[in-house]
């Protein structure tokens, strides 16, 4: 008992002071060394603190349960350091659970290292607690196992206290499974697959068992209370013997075995009805395209043919090579009493097949449907999106992700199986109690055969499902490229209309450049004659003075002679004046004229560079 209390007092060091001379000391310190590292997001304080403990006293006859918030209270529950040497109850449940599944444990570490030194919980359970804690998202979501230990031998037992009831022969096993369960606090995905890591130690010479199920939520509390309550089981609740205490435990794992088979049958149905409400188009859809966007789907009438004591019918089929029309048959035919139906005659099925009609109907031409046409534009850019193939990709992740969960939780169920198949074989374990146990161990192998075989069904079921995901996302994926495609065709199609057009523009414009270019060369030709007889003009007739003409001299008049003739008479002195005054004006226009033509181009010229400048910069 001494030992017991000491290694309790350093309970903050386990796993390091758990009683095993076989244990490896460096796998004691990695495992302590992850503890120190989880510990923020695996632990609360000890003010949120809430283990739930379910208890069978050795002189009892029912289970009570009770909640510990304080260190101190759970020294007290357990009787450490108590001067009475009361044993342990017969069996004790311990209960860990968070305020939801990606939240920390309702427990501090000293209070949980303190229940598992005083229960010598075997080190290998961390590996299964370290999926627990606070997370944003779900972490080692593949993460399970089984491990056991068989201390039956002398080299291989626990600590002996007679106090206490403990033998030091006992059988441990710790595991995780999984399974599925629906979430409200996801808005777009209603299932959540959940952990669920149990331990159990089981005295094979006292009746002595104790159980540790650490979950998300209290869910497998709430069913181990029920099972062990007045109402439940008679193996859960009946310790009078040691072979009854056996059979309570095998009982007590079908509890958890049967928590990680149920729920995936709803939840792989979720994943189909999803995949077939979100790819169910992908098979009718008519992804072709026409080929104008003035062309119309184009039909042709079959000719009436007079059939022998057979009425005369009409039938019109599309004449399109892919294009399909989706009807319903009671839209296509009508039932004619009493008439005889030729085999010839066919009706459109929903999924666009020419198929013969039932005998007694007949095809209703009034109700045959158009084909629908649609937009030239608007094909390639409707009915699927790269957003429908990431969705699906989603669900494919999460089928692959079912189906290895699925398989993980089969095998960890084989393997505790199989451990109780070897154990009641083995030549340590106590014969006598073999012998007593082996009914209740074949009603358990039968059960957990049932639970492996659903398990096979829905895993069945899921690589369907995932078959049906691959062959969905490559059609869904080749209708893309196929609307990629057209939608290249067409937009081609509309280049090409655009390039027409633009040739025709572009002849508009050199025509208009031609005649620009040559009304050009008309004003500078008028502009360049103007300049020339401006100044002359303007001499001619300009004012020098006022009332007064500068050239109001002729110089080239006509006089009558006396004769009667006219006779020409030139001046040349106003000739000369004229030319002297108009020249030099004629000059200074013409200068002036190119003057402000070549600062116009050097404007343009700066202008060009400047724009040449800002394209070439990077």
């Amino acid at each position: 008992m001494e030992q017991v209390v000491a290694v309790c007092n350093d309970a903050l060091r386990y796993p390091q002071n758990f009683v095993d001379q076989n244990a490896l000391e460096y796998k004691l310190a990695s495992y302590s060394e992850q503890l120190n590292e989880h510990q923020r997001r695996l632990f609360s304080t000890e003010n949120e603190a809430a283990l739930g403990f379910r208890d069978l006293e050795s002189d009892g006859r029912a289970f009570w349960s009770l909640q510990v918030k304080s260190a101190d209270t759970l020294r007290s529950h357990l009787r450490i350091a108590s001067r009475s040497r009361r044993a342990d109850p017969r069996c004790r449940f311990l209960f860990v659970h968070a305020p939801h599944s990606r939240e920390s444990l309702k427990t501090s570490r000293e209070m949980l290292m303190l229940a598992f030194t005083y229960l010598q919980v075997m080190p290998e359970f961390l590996d299964f607690l370290f999926v627990f804690g606070k997370q944003a998202h779900a972490q080692d979501l593949y993460c399970s196992g089984f491990r056991q230990r068989t201390r039956l031998t002398k080299s291989e037992m626990g600590l002996k206290v007679p106090e206490l009831g403990w033998s030091g022969q006992e059988l441990q096993v710790c595991y995780s499974l999984k399974s599925v369960e629906r979430s409200g606090s996801q808005r777009d995905w209603p299932w959540s697959i959940r952990h669920c890591a149990a331990h159990h130690s089981f005295d094979v010479k006292n009746i002595r068992s104790s159980w540790i199920i650490v979950k998300g939520d209290q869910l497998m509390e709430r069913r181990v209370q029920s099972a062990t309550s007045d109402r439940g089981p008679l193996e859960l609740s009946s310790f009078q013997s040691i072979d009854k205490a056996f059979a309570a435990a095998l009982a007590t794992h079908l509890i958890l075995c049967d928590w990680s088979a149920e729920n995936w049958r709803w939840y792989i149905k979720y994943l189909e009805d999803t995949l077939q409400e979100m790819t169910r188009g992908t098979i009718n859809i008519n992804a072709d395209i026409p080929q104008s966007p003035a062309a119309e789907t184009e039909s042709f009438v079959m000719q009436p043919r007079q059939m022998t004591n057979q009425t005369q019918r009409t039938a019109k089929s599309s004449f399109s090579r892919f294009s399909r029309t989706q009807t319903q048959i009671n839209e296509n035919i009508e039932m004619t009493p009493g008439q005889q139906q030729p085999q010839s005659q066919t009706y459109t099925n929903p999924g666009g097949l020419k198929q013969p009609l039932p005998p007694g109907y007949t095809a209703n031409e009034s109700q045959t449907p158009k084909p629908r046409a649609i937009p030239y534009e608007s094909y390639g850019q409707q009915q699927f999106s790269f957003n429908d193939l990431q969705k699906i990709q989603d669900i494919e992740e999460k089928t692959n992700e079912t189906r290895l969960v699925l398989k993980l939780n089969l095998s960890v169920i084989s393997q505790l199986r199989n451990h109780y198949r070897s154990i009641i074989k083995s030549q340590d374990f106590p014969q006598d109690l073999g012998r007593r146990c082996s009914g209740d161990l074949a009603c358990f192998e039968r059960r957990i055969d049932g639970i492996e075989g659903d398990i096979r069904l829905q895993t069945l079921r899921v690589e369907a499902l995932l078959r049906l995901l691959g062959d969905r996302k490559a059609l869904l994926r080749g209708l893309l490229d196929f609307q990629n495609m057209q939608a290249n065709r067409v937009l081609a199609d509309q280049s090409r209309k655009s390039t027409k057009n633009m040739e025709h523009l572009t002849h508009d414009m050199s025509e208009i450049a031609r005649k620009t270019k040559s009304e050009t060369v008309s004003m500078k030709i008028i502009t360049l004659v103007t300049l020339f007889f401006l100044p002359g003009t303007f001499i001619s007739v300009g004012s020098f003075f006022i009332f007064l003409t500068l050239m109001s001299t002729d110089i080239v008049h006509w006089d009558t002679g006396n004769d009667g003739k006219s006779v020409k008479n030139f001046q040349l002195g106003a000739l000369q004046i004229y030319l002297a005054i108009s020249l030099p004006f004629m000059l200074v226009t013409f200068g002036i004229w190119y003057g402000f033509h070549r600062l116009e181009r050097h404007k343009e010229a700066l202008k060009k560079a400047q724009s040449q400048a800002k394209i070439a910069q990077p």
